[in-house]
């Protein structure tokens, strides 16, 4: 669906619904333009997902899934060690430090890598739910307080979401009745244009729209293919920076009509700043990224670095040096730029700590809450405190069960399994490689033709996925459609090598169409 601004309203007040009426990119939307400050519970059992939005924006998102977890993601993603996954999840408990604080403590990684990946991983979880074509959804207010000072754009990622994983009769859908009707660019749209990463197709697409053009003019006069127009249009539409001309009022078509689709003027180049003399840029951004990480779960004196017995001169003494440290006016140079906005967050996170310190009362009271988190943890006895309590569902465990079923030829258990998995992790290519494949093993006649669809849409998503390249030419191969499978297989035998199953595949092809060669020529 492609909502209204009145629908939208309506929405944003609902709560509870469900995703197969209501998908997960109008809700968050409708969440956003709203400015609630939430938690949206979607659940899709035994899936569920909490996710933590501060004025509209996503800060958080707490799941049932092991991989999900930070450490498990990082292996999934070859950036940590199997063997450092363990010793870190070790003294993580053992000295009561975050996942992350862990690793910066091992040397295994920086304060700046750390702040990408945990952006990530924040991402990859937010965009599972654009995978999810059935489940239902939750409005909770009082959301909890969160810790992480990560934040996702709502737009940049309502573009991502759909144009990855919307379904094409989802999109064919929701855009039809947008077929014939001349589309703008909405003059005072929810989330500025420029503020979301576009490819240069997709933004030559905008340039385009900023007249109003229909569907097939767009199609007709842009080399962009059919599919990426529909999907960008989709989510710009449901984003309302896009929209139909009837649903502008006069003065605002007016303005919408009048703009040329030009592309924007490069920005005049500003003068080139030098970073102050013995600044490291690196060394910077690791000290900026490592107390942003912290600040949000620190108390004032934590923060300032004080003791509770901190005199007022030595309060005001902890202040100045945590505001020379965060002052944004000293992050205006090129190398430094990225950082003023955590820079400045930091800076009034100061403020606020020298504001509490100095009035007695709030300051009383915060040591008073210190001592009762101290006598707390030492009633917890040191077993219960760094146990590790888990419920949490193990996609890869399914994954290996279901992968040994299928290598023993007992495919319809395997489907279970793998099935399961994927469920779990909609985003792993290799998952869904499998699972198709599977599908195919088990009813070679019967499902061939869907086999085949969702490898191409498991390549579509993910172009390095070898594995739905090999399995499209096996099955090819099967149904003897031999160009067909020599084109898969040679392009898996660069994508995966030094794998040898496209080899094999590919010479075992080769003797066979020799054969038949050899049979007919008699």
């Amino acid at each position: 669906m492609i909502p209204n601004p009145d629908q939208l309203q309506a929405i944003a007040k609902l709560q509870h619904g469900d995703l197969a009426e209501i998908p997960f990119a109008v809700v968050l939307h409708a969440l956003s333009i709203g400015e609630r400050s939430v938690v949206l519970e979607i659940e899709r059992k035994p899936m569920k997902k909490d996710i933590v939005l501060e004025k509209g924006v996503p800060v958080d998102c707490r799941s049932n899934l092991w991989h999900e977890t930070l450490g498990r993601f990082m292996v999934s993603r070859s950036m940590l060690s199997e063997d450092d996954f363990q010793r870190c999840t070790n003294k993580s408990i053992s000295l009561g430090l975050p996942f992350g604080e862990t690793m910066i403590l091992e040397g295994l990684i920086s304060a700046s890598e750390l702040y990408k990946i945990l952006q990530q991983n924040l991402a990859k979880k937010l965009l599972d739910g654009f995978t999810w074509r059935t489940g239902t959804f939750r409005v909770l207010a009082d959301p909890p307080k969160v810790e992480s000072p990560l934040k996702v754009k709502t737009p940049q990622l309502v573009v991502t979401g759909i144009s990855k994983f919307a379904l094409d009769d989802e999109v064919n859908a929701a855009v039809g009745p947008l077929v014939g009707r001349r589309l703008f660019v909405h003059p005072s749209p929810p989330y500025p244009l420029q503020e979301i990463y576009l490819t240069e197709q997709q933004r030559k697409l905008t340039r385009f729209l900023a007249g109003g053009k229909r569907i097939d003019e767009l199609a007709a006069e842009t080399t962009i293919p059919f599919d990426q127009i529909m999907r960008l249009l989709y989510s710009l539409a449901i984003l309302g920076i896009v929209v139909p001309e009837d649903w502008l009022p006069a003065d605002a078509l007016l303005a919408a009509a009048a703009a040329r689709p030009e592309p924007p003027e490069a920005p005049a180049p500003s003068p080139a700043m030098e970073p102050p003399v013995g600044v490291d840029p690196e060394k910077r951004q690791d000290e900026v990224l490592e107390a942003y990480l912290k600040y949000r779960k620190q108390d004032a004196f934590d923060l300032l670095g004080l003791q509770e017995s901190a005199t007022l001169e030595a309060i005001q003494e902890g202040f100045l040096r945590f505001s020379r440290r965060f002052a944004p006016w000293s992050f205006e140079t090129p190398e430094l730029a990225t950082l003023r906005e955590k820079a400045e967050d930091l800076f009034v996170a100061g403020g606020m700590a020298f504001g509490e310190l100095c009035d007695v009362e709030r300051r009383n009271a915060l040591i008073q809450r210190r001592a009762n988190l101290r006598a707390q943890r030492e009633k917890t006895p040191e077993a219960d405190r760094f146990a590790i309590k888990s419920d949490l569902l193990d996609s890869e465990l399914q994954f290996k069960k279901g992968k040994a079923l299928m290598n023993a030829g007992r495919y319809r258990e395997a489907l279970m399994q793998l099935q399961f998995a994927y469920d779990c992790d909609p985003q792993n290519s290799t998952y869904r490689a499998e699972l198709a494949y599977c599908r195919f093993l088990e009813m070679p006649t019967a499902e061939a033709k869907n086999s085949l669809a969702e490898l191409k849409e498991t390549m579509r998503i993910d172009p390095k996925s070898g594995l739905a390249v090999f399995y499209s030419g096996e099955i090819h191969g099967e149904l003897g459609e031999i160009d067909e499978a020599e084109e898969h297989l040679q392009r898996a035998i660069r994508m995966m090598s030094p794998d040898r199953r496209p080899i094999e595949a590919l010479k075992a092809l080769q003797a066979r169409k020799s054969k038949k060669r050899s049979f007919l020529g008699r």
